[in-house]
């Protein structure tokens, strides 16, 4: 029963993650940790991540935005993730999900308030104030294998084109849950089990992969934008829960 549960979280998460190129791990993980225990689930959910993000790169390839990514996002997100992995052995955070929920509530409020009044494009954030996101983001991916609402808060201020910022964000946790996969080997707490479940969960993958693709194609540019920003709300109410 408790398989059959988590496979129903997964289904959503993954179409959300499929339509928007973010969202399934930290959704997955704000309702799945009242079914299993949060460090099992984390280690289950960086495996299947890496599925789906394989998925989206490849189908979205040439639309990834490779100078963002390697000049912006991905060194700025790389400085972080190493402190935020090293805290994940010896670190509830449950205190860190609490601030990180508070933020994100405040910042999709916002947005999404400008959206539904002005009906227009968020400007590109300064660049310090971005980086400093950007690295928190890395650091609560570290801990999290979730730190994707602050990256893509960044990202929906500077990619416009709904298929660019899906694959260029898939990219981005491609390679980061890589890295945490990694670190799960040499340090722990990678086991069979763990490899067996994400097996037992690879059809919820499949399915929420369909139901995303299909919402990804009939989302227009505005509703887009107010499907990132309310998933961000989304989110940071499931952290403060």
């Amino acid at each position: 029963m408790t398989w059959l549960l988590l496979s129903l979280v997964l289904i959503v998460a993954h179409s959300v993650e499929t339509t928007t190129g973010f969202g399934c791990t930290v959704i997955a993980l704000a309702l799945g940790v009242h079914l299993y225990p949060i460090e099992e689930l984390i280690v289950v959910l960086v495996m299947i991540a890496l599925l789906q993000s394989s998925w989206l790169v490849v189908r979205g390839f040439y639309t990834i935005d490779w100078r963002l990514l390697s000049t912006r996002i991905l060194p700025a997100c790389a400085v972080g993730l190493p402190a935020g992995a090293y805290l994940f052995h010896d670190l509830s955070g449950r205190h860190l999900k609490v601030i990180l929920g508070i933020f994100i509530v405040i910042i999709s409020s916002a947005e999404l308030y400008r959206l539904y009044r002005r009906q227009e494009s968020s400007r590109p954030l300064p660049p310090g104030r971005g980086t400093a996101l950007l690295v928190l983001g890395g650091f609560f991916h570290g801990i999290f294998a979730s730190g994707g609402p602050l990256v893509v808060y960044y990202s929906s201020r500077r990619i416009g084109e709904k298929a660019s910022f899906r694959s260029t964000l898939s990219t981005l946790w491609l390679l980061l849950n890589t890295t945490l996969l990694v670190t799960y080997l040499i340090y722990g707490p990678l086991e069979h089990s763990h490899v067996m479940l994400t097996a037992k969960l690879l059809p919820a993958l499949l399915v929420g992969i369909i139901i995303g693709e299909m919402l990804h194609r009939w989302v227009n540019e505005i509703t887009f934008r107010k499907v990132v920003q309310s998933v961000l709300l989304f989110t940071g109410v499931s952290l403060l829960t």
